[in-house]
């Protein structure tokens, strides 16, 4: 019996086609193709949809809401001994089945990058029941896009542009894969879609921002012509930095300034220019903060490369420098960011917390002994960021110990891993080390043994252990008009070990408890209530956000809904 095919061809957009509309990037080439595996000894298999066991399209009629068959077709092998299939895309890129595969294809790339061995090193388990995520590429006519939880769904919306022109969310790479980079953060800290702290809505903003700078990278053709285009260098505005160029373009700039993009990821604000600013407008800070280090990465191995002489002795030419340097930037990022997120502690989260799970996680990987010169100030580099943001007081706050005592029998560990008893021992023993305050009940999560490559020519792996313990902080929440209540705020530490010998390398604490973000958490609430977004007279709101007020307690829920709202991606 003939094996299933477990790679398929595509032609996806290289960004959105605007590039085509402006023929000034890329020449009016709008199209790339792309060979996409699933992931091996799964038993999966891609049908039409297009569909996979992880993944897959469901269609609409626009007219009526009435369910269609799957618009495009898989082909199969056209020969017994090929691996590789396709789905065939139409010219016409507003019919059904170009928005089906360009949507799908974009979103198993971006899964493929966020689980790869230089990132996280295993499939995700999602954050709702099911192996499914859903993607229905012609959701509805709004000028939106989101990733639902409840429905376990990314939906892409359509809209009129300002230009009379139709304008498809699911036709935008950069749109779908944040909406998918949504539903992979969900997956690996799911305690931060109830959050009720602003850091903690705008991390999800700032990371599936992130994950769309990283997909637009992974192009070959557009990383060539941004460079040619701004001379070998990534700073300012490009084709990286902006983030849904078309979509933002076709909306109605306020006053007379057009927008060029939906945000901007090249800025210089810190916490007290963006005071007050909606969790889409705050993300920016923190995606700035990464998208600068991804430029000091460049701009390092760019400057290296271009004094590097090639094996016949011959000097590269700045193009071939730059076009060198920005492809292993971009794996150095990717590896930086992304398992970064692996080490984010459960709870809600300030954006520090973001830069100490990726500085730990770098530290996991090379220690600042071991590390190179140019690694130790790349940290050194991304910390300081941190401070000059207002975020933290110090390049100290921004660091993470890992403590001798959480060491462990490296014959311990499959017993850790498999067994929930000794895991919540270990972690009874050891709760002044994690960071557990005394009294307070916690709780151990499921563990994750992941392999992930570490470098090299031999890509060789490292195998570690993550453990993850959440508990809830109790604090005064006040609420307008005077009314005071307790407010339960989850938080939590990562600890994870070397799998080979039982050492630990990190240990990553939440700060998200001091009186700092608790001012924010009454400040956000009252901004919730007084803006209309909040009906505390209600079970839920309109928009499916609602504040559970009992005797004794107040708890936001479903707060990531609110990245839903159009008034608030402003």
């Amino acid at each position: 019996m003939k094996e299933p095919c477990t790679v398929v061809r595509v032609e996806l957009l290289i960004q959105d086609d605007s590039l085509g509309d402006e023929g000034k990037l890329l020449g009016g080439r709008l199209r790339e193709t792309k060979d996409l595996p699933l992931r091996a000894g799964t038993s999966d298999r891609f049908l039409d949809g297009p569909a996979s066991r992880r993944l897959a399209v469901v269609d609409f009629d626009p007219n009526t809401g009435a369910p269609l068959p799957p618009p495009a077709l898989f082909r199969p092998p056209e020969r017994d001994d090929a691996e590789r299939g396709s789905y065939a895309t139409p010219e016409d890129l507003t019919s059904a089945a170009a928005l089906a595969i360009n949507a799908f294809g974009t979103a198993l790339l971006t899964i493929n990058m966020f689980e790869g061995g230089d990132a996280l090193g295993r499939p995700v388990t999602w954050a709702f029941d099911g192996e499914q995520l859903l993607i229905v590429p012609r959701a509805g006519r709004m000028a939106n896009a989101f990733y639902d939880r409840s429905t376990r769904s990314l939906q892409f919306f359509w809209f009129t542009a300002n230009t009379g022109n139709t304008v498809y969310t699911a036709l935008s790479r950069d749109i779908v894969a944040h909406e998918c980079g949504h539903a992979l953060l969900d997956a690996v800290v799911p305690s931060l879609y109830d959050s009720t702290t602003p850091q903690s809505i705008a991390i999800h903003e700032a990371v599936a921002d992130l994950i769309a700078v990283l997909v637009a990278l992974d192009s070959g053709s557009l990383r060539e012509a941004v460079l040619a285009q701004n001379k070998n260098n990534l700073g300012g505005a490009n084709a990286f930095s902006r983030i849904a160029e078309k979509f933002g373009m076709s909306r109605v700039g306020s006053g007379t300034v057009q927008p060029q993009q939906l945000r901007g990821l090249f800025n210089e604000d810190t916490i007290t220019t963006l005071a007050g600013a909606s969790p889409h407008i705050l993300s920016t800070l923190l995606s700035a903060i990464f998208y600068d280090t991804l430029n000091q990465i460049y701009d390092a191995r760019y400057a290296r490369l271009i004094k590097t002489p090639l094996e016949n002795g011959k000097l590269r030419t700045s193009d071939q420098a730059a076009n060198k340097a920005l492809g292993s930037a971009h794996m150095f990022f990717r590896s930086l960011l992304l398992r970064g997120i692996d080490y984010l502690p459960p709870g809600e989260l300030s954006f520090a917390d973001v830069g100490r799970a990726a500085l730990a996680a770098d530290r996991a990987i090379v220690s600042d002994e071991a590390a190179t010169e140019e690694r130790r100030e790349r940290r050194t580099a991304l910390a300081e960021r941190f401070v000059k943001r207002q975020l933290v007081e110090d390049v100290s706050a921004m660091q993470s110990d890992t403590p001798d005592d959480l060491n462990v029998e490296p014959a311990s560990l499959p017993a850790l891993r498999d067994s929930d008893y000794l895991a919540y021992e270990y972690v009874r023993m050891h709760r002044d080390a994690i960071g557990i305050p005394h009294d307070v009940p916690f709780t151990v999560l499921p563990r994750v043994d992941a392999s992930k490559k570490v470098g090299g020519q031999n890509d060789l792996l490292q195998r570690e252990l993550i453990l993850k313990v959440a508990w809830n902080h109790v604090e005064r929440a006040h609420l307008p008009h005077g009314v005071e209540k307790k407010r339960l705020v989850p938080t939590g530490t990562t600890v994870s070990w070397l799998w080979e010998t039982g050492r630990c390398l990190a240990r990553v604490r939440s700060d998200i408890v001091d009186d700092a973000h608790q001012a924010d958490r009454d400040r956000f609430l009252a901004q919730l209530i007084d803006g209309g977004l909040l009906d505390v007279s209600a079970s839920a709101s309109a928009n499916g956000v609602s504040l559970d007020d009992t005797e004794d307690y107040v708890t936001l829920s479903r707060s990531h809904r609110l990245l839903h709202l159009e008034e608030w991606n402003q």
